[in-house]
């Protein structure tokens, strides 16, 4: 088992103390997410029924939890702390097992660069991943070629030259596996200490192999949970544009970000391609470096290769589908 203490952890992961007490770069500061979450994301608020279920395409996210999931944008910025430190962990051990120790919620408070009122938050989130996990399942469909499977059945079967075939992938994978603290109360001071979180094994090991690099300062700053999710998905997708721009219909962005309930009037959709386009305006603001435009028909987005730092060439840029 690793522990990381949290010196140093912080030092290995986001900020350091040095960096917290000097103008440094913000720009600097990077933070990973699993990349299942850049397709569908966590809830944008608490679901009033559980599991909770996103999907797009050949891909579903599935949330089950005790109760509650993580939802929202403190659960969004605590999934990215949790899979950085699952990252940078490997730098240190190749053991999956990671416990993550703060001398108190202030230091994690800290860490995530949230102020010490939006502790209950935290607490509330951290409860929720500890009794929550996540399935993600895709399935791709194709033709192959008769000869490859016509061994795999225990009699034999008359089959077309080709043949179409589904591959499935799928698995639960808890977020934590042991969350402590100590509680301190007297007249004068409350505060939450000894804090240790341990990541579960299996998310660990997913952390390590599919998950995407993120400017964490510019993240953090985006107030919609569906503004964080558009900017992490539209910094992923910058990394497969080449100088052709990349076009983004409507009816896709809002499948994929805010889809429409089956019964909701016909304008619905349009509507929430609005607000689309008005949390992208928001990110362009924190993130100028980032093009995209609006077509005039109403039609959809148009990407363009965006001056950001280049994420290719990261271990951990894993491009988990090519429908994304």
């Amino acid at each position: 088992m690793s522990k990381i203490s949290m010196n140093e952890g912080i030092q290995n992961t986001l900020i350091s103390e040095e960096e917290l007490n000097s103008q440094v770069d913000p720009q600097k500061y990077r933070a990973y997410i699993p990349s299942p979450f850049i397709i569908t994301g966590l809830p944008t608020r608490e679901p009033q029924k559980l599991p909770f279920t996103r999907q797009y395409n050949n891909i579903s996210l599935t949330l089950s939890g005790v109760n509650h999931v993580p939802y929202g944008k403190y659960g969004r910025l605590l999934l990215t702390i949790l899979t950085t430190h699952a990252v940078l962990s490997k730098n240190n051990t190749d053991v999956d097992k990671v416990v993550i120790e703060y001398n108190s919620l202030a230091q994690l408070l800290k860490e995530l660069q949230l102020p010490k009122t939006r502790g209950k938050d935290i607490r509330d989130q951290l409860s929720y991943f500890v009794k929550a996990a996540f399935i993600f399942e895709e399935k791709e469909t194709k033709k192959i070629d008769k000869s490859i499977i016509k061994d795999l059945f225990d009699e034999p079967v008359d089959l077309d030259d080709e043949v179409k075939a589904t591959a499935v992938s799928t698995g639960m994978i808890p977020f934590l596996s042991e969350l402590k603290y100590i509680d301190i109360e007297n007249r004068s001071a409350k505060e939450t200490v000894a804090l240790s979180i341990t990541l579960s094994a299996e998310f660990t090991r997913y952390s390590r192999e599919h998950s995407v690099p993120i400017d964490y300062t510019i993240y953090k700053e985006i107030s919609s949970p569906i503004g964080k999710d558009l900017y992490a998905w539209m910094v992923y997708r910058n990394n497969s544009i080449s100088e052709k721009p990349l076009f983004v219909p409507y009816k896709l962005l809002v499948e994929q970000f805010m889809p429409v309930a089956e019964g909701s009037v016909r304008t619905q959709e349009r509507t929430n391609f609005d607000y689309l386009k008005d949390q992208i305006r928001a990110v362009q603001k924190l993130c100028p470096e980032l093009k995209v435009t609006f077509d005039k028909d109403g039609s959809g987005i148009t990407l363009h290769k965006s001056n950001l730092p280049k994420l290719t060439d990261e271990e951990h840029y894993v491009l988990v589908t090519s429908t994304l």
